[in-house]
């Protein structure tokens, strides 16, 4: 009997179809489905997807618990001929077969391969020339003036405008007069009544006008409205590019630009005075769009790792103003403070230098002691040990109830052929093993837990490597914050200050295959 999971996409119209078919299918081999994964709104053009990838890896795993994959159709697995090939080959190397219910093909045969092979590839061109043509339409919709989808900015909703022969378009169309009257106030105030984004924010939450999601507003928020060109009636289309990983600019001459394409809330006058205060004010902080990869890297190593101690909120780099008493000082601040104001939290800001310090003090003995002969193999082993010890003062109790069980049967069982046992023996001895049964499998359970922690050698030398080199970083006399950014999101989970107490608390983690292995906590005197 093989053992299965099923991948597909989740498909709306033809889920349950699909559902069916791949369960009947699996009834007639006389396999046995132990997982279903279901991928919600995720492309099969792209290996980015979590379902996907939480298979495979549960494929590489040495106790994985199927021997099959099966799909709907191929192109459920993959519509890019390259991952189609290579995950099927790392699957495959495995143990572990793709199989299509619709499309059947072993596989096992030179023509297998074949056809397997052209079914791929007609997928991948089916999906490229199908994104072609529906491109072709969304460009034509664009120049017309017409939405493609998405929802519209605060102030504006979207109409359906009939065309005969039973077509509509999508238009956006003003919105509520408040909400109106709203984007014309940010407008002015920030042209003519000297207000920033924080204070604008500040000021709306004040007098509890909501966002357009229904919640509060952010200085992030107040930003896009004052450089969205919509407000001046221009419909901009094409401006990122979402088919490569990572959302890049494109160049202003690729963007798809139409003028007057549905009623301006300003005017254009007010709209490029905003600009102009923006660029002046925020060296830049204006533009409409900034080129993929011009944002310079950010000095700022413990971003992502260090958090509020007030709300959870990631800390993120900010650097005061020259022209202020604090003369261009860097903070690590509160991202919920800066995005919601101080309604949302009460915001403490930490000194750059004074934090980075004080961890990277920390984090080279703690990691420099480590590193030593054997000490990380024999801390992990520590901690697994520690971590179950309650699952191993239990198996030690299930040990004790088992052997003692499996004396009273013997002593019974010999009763019984001896000829010394009473009516009712037979039916203790069973009671007997059926509790037997069932603490040997419990025990067993547990067993698969407290079972010895296996880490390779490899991995151990990997995190020696990674640590020698974090500490040469922090040692350098030359900075470099970004692979310092990458070296600390692997060895920290988590970093907080807590004000009241005046201590900082440092997560140490590591992780293989995406199971924790060791923890600690440091904690320090601020």
């Amino acid at each position: 009997m093989l053992f299965t999971p099923v991948y597909r996409r989740n498909v709306k119209l033809t889920r349950n179809c699909q559902s069916r078919h791949r369960l009947k299918y699996c009834q007639l081999k006389g396999w046995v489905i132990v997982n279903e994964f279901i991928e919600k709104g995720k492309s099969a053009k792209t290996d980015d997807r979590p379902e996907f990838q939480k298979m495979i890896a549960l494929a590489k795993r040495p106790n994985r618990p199927f021997d099959v994959v099966v799909v709907h159709k191929f192109d459920r697995f993959s519509r890019k001929r390259d991952d189609h090939v290579i995950y099927k080959a790392l699957l495959n190397q495995f143990g572990v077969k793709v199989i299509s219910v619709t499309e059947q093909t072993e596989a096992e045969t030179p023509q297998d391969l074949l056809l397997e092979g052209m079914i791929e590839v007609i997928s991948e061109f089916f999906n490229a020339n199908l994104a072609t043509e529906v491109r072709k339409g969304m460009e034509q919709n664009a120049k017309q003036g017409y939405n493609n989808g998405g929802t519209p900015p605060y102030g504006y909703r979207t109409e359906h405008i009939a065309l005969g022969n039973q077509k509509t378009k999508a238009v956006w169309v003003p919105g509520p007069r408040e909400e109106v009257d709203v984007v014309r106030w940010i407008f002015n105030q920030y042209a003519y009544e000297n207000k920033g984004y924080h204070k604008i924010a500040s000021e709306l939450n004040e007098r509890k006008i909501p966002s357009q999601k229904g919640g509060t507003w952010s200085a992030s928020t107040i930003r896009t409205i004052i450089y969205n060109e919509s407000y001046i009636g221009r419909k901009v289309w094409n401006k990122q590019d979402y088919q490569t990983k990572g959302k890049k600019w494109r160049d202003r001459s690729e963007w798809i630009i139409t003028e007057n394409a549905h009623p301006a809330l300003i005017s254009k006058e007010l709209f490029d005075l905003c600009q102009e205060i923006a660029k002046k004010r925020h060296n830049g902080g204006g533009e409409t769009h900034k080129p993929f990869g011009s944002k310079p890297a950010s000095p700022f190593w413990l971003r992502g790792v260090m958090v509020c101690d007030k709300c959870g909120t990631k800390m993120v780099g900010n650097s005061a103003s020259t022209r202020t008493k604090s003369d261009g000082q860097r903070y690590y601040t509160c991202g919920g403070y800066l995005r919601e104001g101080k309604d949302f939290c009460p915001y403490v800001g930490w000194r750059k230098e004074r934090v980075e310090k004080l961890v990277a003090n920390k984090l080279r003995t703690t990691l420099l002691r480590l590193s030593m002969d054997n000490n990380l193999a024999d801390e992990i082993r520590l901690y697994h040990n520690d971590k179950n010890k309650h699952l191993i003062v239990q198996q030690s109790n299930l040990e004790a109830e088992i052997s003692f069980l499996k004396k009273k049967v013997k002593v019974i069982e010999a009763d019984i052929q001896s000829g010394k046992g009473k009516p009712y023996h037979q039916e203790m001895l069973d009671e007997m093993n059926r509790e037997l049964q069932m603490k040997m499998a419990e025990y067993e359970a547990i067993a698969q837990y407290v079972k010895a922690v296996d880490v390779p050698e490899e991995y151990i030398a990997s995190v020696k490597y990674d640590i020698q080199t974090f500490i040469s970083l922090l040692d350098n006399e030359v900075a470099n914050p970004q692979m310092l950014h990458q070296l600390a999101g692997k060895f920290i989970s988590k970093l907080f200050i807590q004000r009241e107490t005046k201590k900082m608390y440092l997560m140490i983690r590591f992780n293989f295959n995406d199971v924790e292995v060791y923890e600690k906590t440091i904690v320090d005197e601020w």
